[in-house]
């Protein structure tokens, strides 16, 4: 049973309304079972102050024991017997799963985890950071990515055009690539290693890189970056930007380079469709 913590996105309410809904099911048990609670904190996703995080996962996890609490409540004053018995194992023995990419490292804090393990098996705590897999541009504003070598979801490019007049050069990857999400460092994508360069501009299979810097020279980002060379890009959303491939190419890249001639150690086929 999903709970709406404070995203406001999906999830029943962590009131009245929501208990009713979960005594409803376990109400239902020899159709349904409760397996367990699901909050998601996408409004982590929000801000990049430790104390705003640390304040979300605080109240997330409260939300769900304090929920939890109330449901036990409620199954505690029920007459019937056998089924009183019955709610109370089910919901003694819920799987709880909590967390965000955001708020992961917050969740898992031994200040915030300590209250929660108390009133909850260990074993019966699960997060799921979903972006933690490859993380991107976004997860480097909000903090969960240290840095842009922890980022490991990458689309390589090449470089296909050069546009002297305009201190361009034009990549062969766009939005059916990395797709028009946003961060809030703006710009459409970020090259690897190169924080002097703007990816300014996207259509649907280009993108435009020129220097931040107006006074740069032109020359240096054609000679950097001439004809046929590859690049590497940080997306603003790897989920998505994953989303666009049929296989992934694996690297064992230590320091985070990127570079063209390192091996490729395996190839994953991503499960599609719904």
């Amino acid at each position: 049973l999903k709970l709406d913590t404070g995203y406001h996105r999906a999830g029943v309410p962590c009131d009245a309304r929501g208990l009713e809904i979960a005594m409803k099911i376990l109400r239902a048990h020899k159709f349904v079972h409760l397996a367990g609670l699901y909050t998601h904190c996408g409004h982590a996703y929000d801000t990049n102050d430790k104390a705003k995080l640390d304040e979300i996962s605080k109240s997330d996890l409260s939300m769900i024991l304090k929920f939890i609490e109330d449901l036990r409540d409620h199954a505690t004053t029920v007459t019937n017997e056998n089924f009183r018995s019955k709610a109370l194992e089910l919901i003694d023995g819920l799987c709880i799963s909590v967390g965000s990419t955001p708020s992961l490292f917050h969740h898992i804090d031994e200040n915030n985890m300590s209250a929660f393990e108390e009133s909850i098996d260990r074993q019966s705590v699960e997060i799921h950071p979903g972006n933690y897999t490859f993380y991107d541009r976004q997860q480097l504003w909000t903090g969960a990515a240290e840095g842009e070598s922890c980022v490991a979801g990458r689309v390589a490019s090449r470089v296909i055009g050069h546009y002297e007049d305009r201190r361009t050069i034009m990549l062969d990857a766009g939005a059916t690539a990395l797709t028009k999400d946003v961060s809030p460092q703006d710009d459409v994508c970020a090259m690897s290693g190169r924080p002097d360069l703007e990816c300014y501009k996207m259509s649907q299979e280009v993108t435009l890189v020129r220097p931040r810097d107006p006074s740069a020279s032109t020359e240096a980002i054609l000679e950097d970056f001439p004809l046929g060379s590859v690049v590497t890009l940080l997306p603003n959303h790897s989920c998505l930007s994953a989303a666009c491939f049929d296989r992934y190419y694996v690297i064992d890249d230590k320091d985070g380079s990127f570079s063209e001639d390192q091996e490729i150690v395996d190839e994953w086929v991503p499960v599609k469709g719904w």
